[in-house]
């Protein structure tokens, strides 16, 4: 029997995700013998329906909800030997993971977009024992950018990033790190560090380098200077895709690295927009880890 499982996060985004459901599942039973809909409830829930669903062994997984949701159920799926093919709806804010792959941000659009022909294996992210699926970092800036959400973006454009990024400008703490890595080296200050899986956010491309969800490779960001005009210097190069040819910038392209603070300040990382680890860490890309189905493709 053809399994498919939908879990819903109802309380992400406008709370209006059950509204769809009815759709969602008419139109999955299209292609299934079963389709089990379960709203989760509380957090940690979702990584544990997705452990049994790979033990389980369920053909697909659908995951109705933003960015905190996806990350819990990467979590219950990257340690599994049966993983099933995992379907991403938007359900959050902001979807800023689904952004990288569909161009629909109104649920019951991407639901008309679902093609279940199409897959593609991506990238996850390992750092310590939790895992991620687009970036682990800390810093301020990143709440700027993926809190950018859509009609800003329609409306502004690029200057909507530029808008969010400057309400987190304040000047930072400054650590003493140490990153050592299959792609260089760094030691000395650095106020922010990002450790992508794909070199962009949304249609925000950081840099020139050529990357994508399956290129293997952690495109990691280190600013090495806190003060606001570093930052606004950053911002420039960010919103006009140069951030690797910053001064304030030390860019490094590797498949693992670790990094430690030096003065044994405590270090909180946000990984997915979850804050779940801290420093020392050990980062590295499982290549092609899970397969995701993708949007049907514009005419």
């Amino acid at each position: 029997m053809k399994k498919c499982l939908v879990l819903v996060n109802p309380a992400s985004g406008d709370g209006k995700s059950m509204e769809s459901i009815p759709k969602l599942e008419k139109r999955l039973e299209e292609d299934f013998d079963q389709v089990e809909i379960i709203e989760t409830k509380e957090e940690g829930q979702g990584e544990k329906l997705a452990q049994k669903a790979c033990r389980e062994k369920v053909h697909s997984l659908f995951v109705i909800g933003g960015d905190g949701t996806i990350h819990e159920i990467v979590n219950g799926l990257a340690e599994e030997d049966h993983r099933p093919i995992l379907g991403l709806l938007p359900g959050g804010t902001n979807n800023t993971y689904y952004r990288l792959i569909g161009e629909n941000q109104d649920l019951a659009a991407a639901i008309d977009d679902i093609d279940l022909k199409t897959t593609t294996e991506v990238d996850l992210g390992q750092c310590n024992d939790r895992f991620f699926i687009y970036y682990t970092c800390f810093g301020r800036l990143i709440d700027a950018t993926t809190s950018t959400d859509g009609e800003e973006k329609e409306r502004l454009g690029p200057m909507a990033y530029v808008k969010n990024i400057f309400k987190a400008l304040p000047e930072d703490e400054s650590y003493q790190i140490k990153l050592v890595s299959d792609g260089g080296n760094y030691q000395g200050p650095a106020s922010h560090v990002y450790a992508f899986l794909v070199a962009q956010m949304g249609n925000l491309n950081f840099s020139e380098i050529s990357s994508s969800l399956s290129s293997g490779k952690l495109y990691v960001f280190i600013l090495t200077n806190a003060k606001t005009a570093s930052k606004l210097t950053a911002l420039k190069d960010m919103v006009m895709g140069q951030l690797d040819k910053n001064e304030d910038i030390q860019a490094i392209t590797c498949s693992q690295l670790s990094i430690e603070e030096l003065r044994g300040e405590s270090v909180d990382l946000d990984m997915d927009g979850e804050m779940e680890a801290k420093l020392p860490a050990q980062i590295r890309v499982l290549p092609k880890h899970i397969r995701i189905y993708l949007p049907k493709e514009k005419d």
